[in-house]
């Protein structure tokens, strides 16, 4: 028997455009979920190890701050009005947490009335110690349980929030790789031309870095728990890093295509 013509490497497939913005809007959502769900631990940790004094209000101090830090910067390339749209990712997130009685249950277990409930619950008769101890057990859950959701509505609106300053600095991002692009190839021509050494070490990992710049720097920004932190300084470290890094990835590509 014959043995099988040799074809060849295999190449992978190519991905469209279609695909291709699908993939880049389930990272989104992906990076979005992750970031809610860590910052929701962060949060419930800290609420009863770092901030115990605050509580949930700290997650709420946060939101915040971020709008405040919004409304610092009222225009962008993309958006008209950015106070008033942050404004409107706060509110929107709310509703939907009011139509689900998230916060009707908070309020109903963290109001002036909450020790008097307990004591309706057990006819008010001392000796019913059971019925007292159980009554007391259910609100203690209740209110941690209306406690952590109340902090998820908190965490959501951050997220959103930080999500839209990224979509606020985008334009700087855009601008960022294009500088980065044009000043590698400067680099790659000069170095073509004057017979320079070709590297594939410096290559692939400015490439990773690039990636980093893109993705691993703006999910940690997301979960980011305490305040203080002007996103203008994050968009400045980031643009700078990814034209760095896009620069030497640029000018460190082959030679000869």
């Amino acid at each position: 028997m014959n043995a099988p013509a040799n074809r060849g490497p295999v190449k992978p497939p190519t991905r469209g455009p279609v695909l291709l913005m699908f993939e880049i809007c389930m990272g989104l959502v992906m990076v979005a979920l992750f970031s809610w769900f860590v910052g929701i631990a962060i949060e419930v940790i800290g609420m009863h190890m770092i901030w115990k004094d605050e509580g949930e209000a700290h997650a709420k101090r946060i939101v915040d701050q971020d709008v405040a830090y919004i409304a610092a910067a009222p225009r962008s390339l993309l958006i008209d009005d950015t106070a008033a749209f942050s404004r409107k990712i706060v509110l929107e997130v709310e509703a939907v947490y009011r139509r689900v009685g998230i916060l009707r249950w908070y309020l109903r277990y963290h109001g002036p009335d909450v020790r008097e409930a307990v004591d309706r619950g057990t006819g008010g008769n001392p000796g019913n110690v059971m019925a007292r101890g159980l009554r007391n057990a259910t609100v203690q859950v209740s209110r941690t349980g209306s406690r952590i959701a109340l902090i998820s509505m908190f965490v959501a609106q951050d997220v959103l929030l930080r999500m839209s300053i990224a979509i606020f600095a985008m334009p700087a991002f855009v601008l960022a790789c294009l500088l980065g692009a044009i000043d590698g190839l400067v680099r790659r021509d000069l170095r073509r031309w004057g017979g320079g050494r070709e590297s594939s070490f410096i290559y692939h990992h400015a490439k990773r870095y690039t990636h980093w710049a893109l993705t691993g720097g703006f999910g940690l920004y997301l979960t980011w728990p305490f305040g203080g932190f002007n996103p203008a300084y994050m968009v400045l470290v980031f643009t700078v890093l990814v034209a760095a890094s896009l620069s030497t990835t640029v000018a460190a590509f082959k030679k000869y295509v």
